[in-house]
């Protein structure tokens, strides 16, 4: 069911569902039906570039709607509040000056206020972001002084720090800052909620969002972010099973299924969304927004557990939407261009410094074994195209054509080639190979691969087209980001894991992406590297 109207609880026969209400959701959990509509949602498309012609650079590949309307909605999210805090700081360091207080020494260039009144506005500013302040969506009035007074705490200790206590200015400078502190964090959160509540009677401010769910409580969550739209948070749509409401005929809304909320996503600009959850639902929640909701990055999970905002509830107090976020950062722009300018450094960076290595093994591969150094094998990719991935060969010429004939004589080894399609004594390893592959050496000419944009340097592992439905229904996921050279799996055990936990990995690293997470996955992987830890 999707939803589109001002006010639609007046609609509502019952919030309770017959016994036919669970029928969509039903067909959810149905393990054939997840299977068709995972293999259904993607089809086979070549690389965009599968030899990378002419060294040409990819960059990542934008939403299907086009990822300039998310930053409208950050920036048009952004700015107000931006703006409040900027005022609120200048109202501040105004209100001092006609008290009397001073922080300007005549004999000290670097006092005047605009000089160091930027840098400390754009401290604050910064500080904020990182504090998820801009743009502040689902923040409650108390979350929001809270950050906000830990933000202005770091602001005001660091320019602490820097004044000297010999100095004959020492008592009125500090006696400035404590009495700008004390304005700003007061004025701050004021002008906030004012802008808050301005704005959330316009049509323009805030993030379009549906609400999903299974029973008349999604639209009890929806009228409720209709009257909260202070929060940040639009409401456009509502998405639940046709089968669980008792809607009059003469409804205007139109009417679709759980398995449209991706196409309703795209067509409402939706970048988030907020799943009300049944208290007695036995379905992996993950799993359903992966396979319904795998295009919006920030998916709210609401439940009994976390507090269901009520709309007939008129004594809640002003506070904020809490629940269990499931975020898929790498959908979102700015994220995409920060990894990516990553990746490019980091293989520019190994590039140069492994250039003599790279030599070396060349020629080591030529004279020890018949064949090519390179050695490419067709991988799976972003959005299920098909690239090849590059490795110095490790095996013998034609290894690809013995390994039937060798499990043929050994069916024993046969359940741990299916597994993970390797071998830990593999025959057809030469020495040289045996050698790379311990060290982990023997990737590293996928750094070309990351040039062409065909992987990044942190990813889940690269997979061949046969090990697709060890997948199931996270195989979505898996394609909705780049595979990389390293990864959670690399560091957390490789070969000597299983493959549903290197499923697991794949999914946790594309839900928890961080430009930190990445670094430290980097600087594990030297650390595997250097012990050899499951390698083979």
């Amino acid at each position: 069911m999707l939803v589109d109207g001002p006010n639609i609880s007046s609609r509502l026969h019952s919030d309770s569902a017959t016994p036919s209400a669970r029928l969509d959701h039903q067909d959810m959990r149905n393990p054939a039906t997840k299977q068709r509509h995972s293999s259904n949602s993607f089809t086979l498309i070549k690389s965009r570039n599968p030899e990378c012609l002419h060294s040409r650079i990819a960059m990542p590949t934008s939403r299907q709607n086009g990822n300039h309307q998310y930053i409208i909605q950050l920036l048009l999210t952004c700015i107000p509040l931006l703006i409040a805090d900027l005022a609120a700081l200048l109202i501040a360091v105004l209100a001092c000056d006609l008290a009397g207080l001073t922080w300007l020494n005549m004999e000290d260039p670097t006092s005047l206020a605009t000089v160091w009144l930027p840098t400390v506005a754009l401290s604050m500013v910064l500080i904020n972001a990182v504090l998820g302040l801009y743009p502040g969506a689902r923040l409650g009035t108390v979350d929001e002084i809270k950050r906000l007074t830990l933000s202005l705490t770091i602001v005001g200790l660091i320019i602490a720090s820097r004044l000297r206590p010999d100095s004959l200015l020492f008592l009125s400078r500090l006696l400035f800052l404590v009495c700008a502190y004390a304005l700003v964090l007061f004025i701050a959160p004021i002008l906030r909620s004012r802008v808050r509540n301005l704005l959330a009677k316009t049509s323009w401010w805030g993030f379009p969002t549906i609400v999903c769910g299974h029973n008349a409580t999604a639209f009890g969550v929806y009228q409720w972010l209709t009257d909260n739209r202070r929060l940040g948070l639009r409401p456009v749509s509502v998405v639940t099973g046709p089968e669980s409401m008792e809607l009059g005929n003469d409804t205007p809304w139109q009417v679709a299924s759980w398995k449209n909320a991706k196409n309703i996503a795209t067509a409402k600009n939706a970048y988030w969304a907020v799943v009300v959850e049944e208290a007695e639902a036995v379905h992996d929640v993950t799993s359903t927004i992966e396979n319904y909701l795998g295009n919006v990055p920030h998916v709210l999970v609401v439940s009994d557990l976390t507090g269901i905002p009520d709309h007939w509830d008129r004594h809640q107090m002003d506070e904020g939407l809490e629940g269990f976020l499931v975020e898929q950062h790498l959908l979102l722009p700015v994220q995409q261009i920060v990894k990516r300018g990553m990746d490019l450094v980091i293989s520019t960076l190994v590039s140069l410094l492994f250039v003599p290595l790279f030599a070396v093994l060349a020629i080591l591969i030529k004279i020890t074994s018949r064949g090519p150094v390179f050695y490419g094998h067709e991988r799976v990719g972003k959005g299920n195209t098909r690239f090849k991935a590059w490795k110095f060969r490790t095996m013998i010429a034609g290894a690809d054509k013995l390994i039937e004939d060798y499990l043929a004589k050994h069916p024993e080894l046969r359940e741990e080639w299916e597994q993970d399609h390797k071998l830990k004594d593999d025959p057809r390893v030469t020495p040289l190979g045996r050698f790379m592959r311990k060290w982990s050496i023997d990737e590293l000419p996928q750094i070309w691969n990351v040039f062409c944009g065909e992987m990044s340097v942190v990813g889940p592992r690269p997979i061949v087209e046969a090990e697709i439905p060890k997948y199931r229904e996270h195989f979505n996921t898996f394609c909705s980001v780049l595979p990389g050279i390293t990864g959670m799996w690399q560091v957390c055990g490789r070969n000597d894991t299983t493959y549903e936990d290197r499923v697991k990995l794949d999914v946790y690293y594309i839900h928890h992406w961080s430009p930190w997470l990445d670094l430290y996955l980097l600087a594990r992987t030297v650390k595997t590297v250097l012990f050899t830890k499951g390698a083979y």
